[in-house]
């Protein structure tokens, strides 16, 4: 039963999660993001300290009122062990917490730190908690903190270290899942709450004109300017129910962890312009782990962000996949025949890189003569009539060589960046060629060059 449950598994995450479109880790680069996991999870510690050291979830004011009148768990199992008199010691709770989240800080690895700051963290949500109604403002705090207690402690043994990875790398994943996950059941919330109603064109109008008669004495900044946009209002609805339900994938395609994240920020400051809704530890939570997310790639692509996006990418998937089907396999070395006396194309001969993994690109110009000269001779080609692509057996004539130029091409340098962007499709290389044999043709009257013998 276990194995096939374990295969089921593996077929869920090869069918639905895994995309082919994130770039293959070294294990040199899967080393540095496990330590930029740690050096997270320091700025999450030091950001705990500050919260504890400033009072900004003090004991104190969560019991002000007087004592607990539905008190959670925690609390009842604190109030049995030592009584209910621990409550009034609020500047040694406050001492304990915070020596707990800089010991954490600077020391993330000792399991010991982690948990006495989770702990202490824990108590003061169960306080805010035991007075018959539920805030969820800390909620994320404290599962990213849970989350943390995952990390592997400290190894001096490199051999060790490497193995350290995996762990660092799950307690990230598991913080991420954590966070996106609220954003997913807020947006099946919305759905199973809001039923039919999301579907009509006034929806967020409406919710924005019961805020305004909510808030009367306080009118956000942004709401009238919104409300009186049914247009924008219906926009930002709709995208905030498509961000909200497909959240928790963001965990299996790092190309959109850092785009989400700023996405999610600048909702969070929206919403706070918009209906006095502040999530500030939502903010800060989102801006470590997903905007500075140690998977996500060195450099924004806006190709790989596209298809990464959940429905919207999948005919841009289809068409990547379509592209990669076409491109010749690997080969030591590329033959390029061209006309060395057409300026145009010695310029784009010269100009051209193909990527590290192509090997050897050899320039062959056809007036020369030569081997693959007489090679290509012998094709049904004339070679006035375009260029030649040699990859193994195989030969690519006119606009077919053009597009296998560029799908080889690397994407360094504004020359094969645009090449590898205008050519990369057949279509578009088939219409294109013609004019730029025209060109040639110009180029080789005006130097008074006869044709190729």
């Amino acid at each position: 039963m276990s194995v096939r449950i374990r295969r089921s598994l593996r077929q869920v995450r090869k069918s639905v999660l895994s995309l082919d479109i994130a770039e293959p880790r070294t294990p040199a680069e899967l080393t540095r993001s496990a330590n930029n996991v740690v050096l997270l999870s320091r700025f999450y510690y030091v950001f705990l300290a500050y919260l504890v050291g400033t009072a900004h979830y003090p004991f104190g004011d969560a019991y002000s009122g007087g004592p607990p009148t539905a008190p959670l768990w925690p609390i009842r199992l604190v109030e049995q062990v030592v009584g209910t008199a621990w409550l009034r010691h609020e500047l040694a709770l406050m001492a304990v917490g915070l020596l707990f989240a800089l010991g954490a800080a600077a020391s993330p690895r000792i399991f010991v730190l982690r948990l006495g700051a989770f702990v202490h963290l824990m108590l003061h949500v169960a306080i805010r908690n035991s007075y018959g109604s539920i805030n969820h403002g800390v909620h994320i705090l404290l599962l990213v903190g849970f989350a943390l207690l995952f990390l592997p402690g400290r190894r001096s043994d490199q051999r060790h270290e490497r193995n350290n990875v995996r762990p660092c790398l799950a307690a990230l994943w598991m913080a991420q899942s954590v966070i996106l996950l609220s954003y997913t059941l807020s947006g099946v919330w919305k759905i199973w709450y809001g039923r039919l109603e999301l579907f009509t064109s006034d929806a967020l109008t409406r919710i924005l004109l019961d805020r305004l008669l909510a808030e009367a004495d306080e009118i956000p900044v942004l709401l009238p300017f919104v409300a009186q946009r049914d247009w924008l209002a219906q926009s930002m609805w709709w995208m905030t129910l498509y961000i909200e339900i497909f959240a928790l994938l963001v965990v299996f395609r790092p190309h959109l962890h850092r785009p989400i994240g700023a996405v999610l920020m600048l909702f969070h400051i929206t919403s706070d312009l918009l209906m006095n809704i502040s999530f500030s530890l939502n903010i800060v939570m989102v801006g470590l782990f997903l905007l500075l997310s140690p998977l996500a790639p060195d450099r924004f692509s806006l190709s790989g962000t596209v298809r990464s996006l959940p429905i919207v990418g999948i005919p841009f998937r289809i068409m990547k996949r379509r592209q990669q089907s076409q491109q010749p396999r690997h080969a030591d070395r590329v033959w390029l025949v061209y006309d060395g006396e057409c300026l145009m194309c010695n310029n784009y001969a010269q100009y051209l890189r193909l990527r590290e993994t192509v090997g050897e690109f050899v320039l062959v110009d056809a007036r020369q003569g030569g081997p693959i000269v007489d090679e290509v001779r012998r094709l049904p080609h004339d070679l006035n009539d375009g260029m030649v692509v040699k990859i193994g057996d195989r030969f690519f004539v006119g606009h077919e060589a053009l597009h296998v130029l560029a799908l080889l091409s690397t994407d360094r340098g504004a020359f094969n960046k645009f090449n590898r962007l205008a050519f990369s499709s057949p279509l578009i290389s088939r219409f294109t060629y013609p004019l730029m044999k025209a060109g040639r043709w110009v180029l080789l009257k005006l130097k008074g060059v006869e044709r190729i013998r």
